[in-house]
């Protein structure tokens, strides 16, 4: 194993991350993206029952209103 294998993806991003962006190279871009990738958040695994608060909201339907034909109060 070379001494690159051996460090934990976590000090190679920060080692890469310390060189400024206008210097890095497209291969420490790609690697960067793939660390970051890798180190994501994972999919829950088990029951995917999803509770109230995880539902996505819904808006009611509407009809799409007519230009020039909406309707103003008239004060009296």
């Amino acid at each position: 194993m070379t001494t690159e294998e051996q460090r934990s993806p976590q000090a190679r991003l920060r080692e890469l991350l310390a060189i400024p962006e206008r210097l890095r190279t497209d291969a420490q871009w790609d690697e960067i993206i793939e660390i970051e990738i890798s180190q994501g958040p994972k999919k829950p695994s088990g029951n995917p029952s999803k509770s109230s608060s995880q539902a996505p909201s819904r808006q009611p339907d509407r009809k799409p209103s007519v230009p020039g034909k909406h309707m103003r109060k008239r004060r009296t």
